[in-house]
């Protein structure tokens, strides 16, 4: 009897409910920061120089100096090569002796004919000689200079065609000369890149604010800034891009030479029109609810707990999404299990993504 009774009483005892507390989840954790996305763009192209020319006599000659070589640098008004000038002096010599027994003459008979010496026909006969003798005088005076090859800008000597006391005629190019201060690299920029929307309001605001850097492919470490000189308004029908030409100027104590290869590197900057401005987080750390709204999982740093917090998507910009509205600067929003977490749940930083976290 004693027996049934303590089965009675353990029948009618309660189990012991035993509390179950939730483990904290461990996540990925992102750091949001208000910098937008900018998107980074490469053209490649070849550099020129801005100021180039081929340089030739007028006249044609015998070379008799041609002090400069390739790779020379001289000044403006330096002479870069000369013909045999004792022709020219020659005929220079001649012209201005008629030149001035036109003008000895011409006086002579103004003088008479002013007291009715002799007629009008032969005054102004005297007055068409000189003329005709000034005109030769000036040819004359101009084909000795021209037998001098001067340089109109500072510059270095890139190209020698002739050889030393060769006879070259007329127009016929001798040496091609550029200036090296300043330089000019020319792209083909693809129709997608400038249906991008920029901030500014002419074609060359548009390109300032992307901030051109010239980087030559022999000195990847070096980057000068560019601007633009001028832009195609029609597509190369084969290509279907747009010519670009933009300046810069390369530092004196490096060696940059026309036909070396380049690349222009643009940034495309956060901009309201791309909707690219406010804060790139990695795609998977938006989910939806049944409602259709975006959210992320916000973690409160003291408690170490998410609420889900509404936002507003963006542009798609290499493999970021761009978070325009519901976040502040410095939020730590879950970047891994979203869709297992639930409101006021507990988290802690996944170590492996603690070093990492931005």
């Amino acid at each position: 009897m004693l027996g049934g009774l303590v089965i009675s009483l353990a029948a009618c005892r309660k189990p012991v409910e035993e509390e179950v507390v939730e483990q904290p989840r461990a996540v990925k954790v992102w750091e949001v920061h208000n910098g937008g996305s900018r998107r980074v763009v490469e053209l490649p192209g070849q550099i020129q120089a801005v100021r180039q020319t081929w340089k030739a006599f007028e006249v044609s000659g015998r070379i008799i100096e041609n002090p400069l070589k390739e790779g020379q640098a001289f000044k403006k008004g330096d002479v870069l090569a000369k013909l045999d000038p004792r022709d020219f002096q020659a005929d220079r010599d001649s012209a201005f002796a008629r030149y001035q027994t036109a003008k000895v003459t011409e006086a002579r008979l103004r003088r008479l004919y002013a007291r009715n010496a002799v007629s009008k026909a032969q005054y102004e006969l005297a007055q068409r000689d000189l003329v005709t003798a000034e005109s030769d005088f000036q040819r004359a005076e101009k084909a000795l200079a021209d037998t001098e090859l001067v340089a109109d800008f500072d510059g270095t000597v890139a190209k020698v065609v002739v050889d030393e006391f060769a006879h070259v005629n007329k127009k016929e190019n001798v040496m091609l000369i550029v200036d090296m201060s300043s330089m000019e690299i020319e792209v083909h920029v693809p129709e997608s890149l400038l249906a991008v929307p920029m901030p500014g309001e002419t074609e060359y605001e548009r390109v300032e604010n992307a901030k051109p850097l010239v980087i030559p492919s022999a000195m990847p470490e070096q980057a000068f800034p560019a601007h633009l000189s001028e832009a195609s308004d029609t597509a190369d029908p084969v290509t279907r891009t747009y010519e670009a030409t933009l300046s810069f100027r390369p530092p004196p104590d490096l060696i940059i030479r026309p036909g070396m290869t380049a690349k222009v590197r643009a940034t495309i900057p956060a901009n309201e029109r791309t909707r690219s401005q406010g804060f790139p987080v990695p795609p998977s750390v938006v989910f939806a609810d049944s409602g259709g709204r975006s959210l992320v999982w916000r973690i409160d740093r003291e408690t170490m707990t998410v609420s889900a917090v509404e936002v507003e998507m963006g542009a798609m910009l290499d493999g970021s999404v761009v978070l325009t509205k519901g976040l502040a600067s410095g939020d730590l929003i879950a970047a891994s299990g979203v869709h297992r977490l639930h409101e006021g749940q507990r988290v802690r930083i996944w170590e492996e993504m603690e070093s990492q976290a931005k």
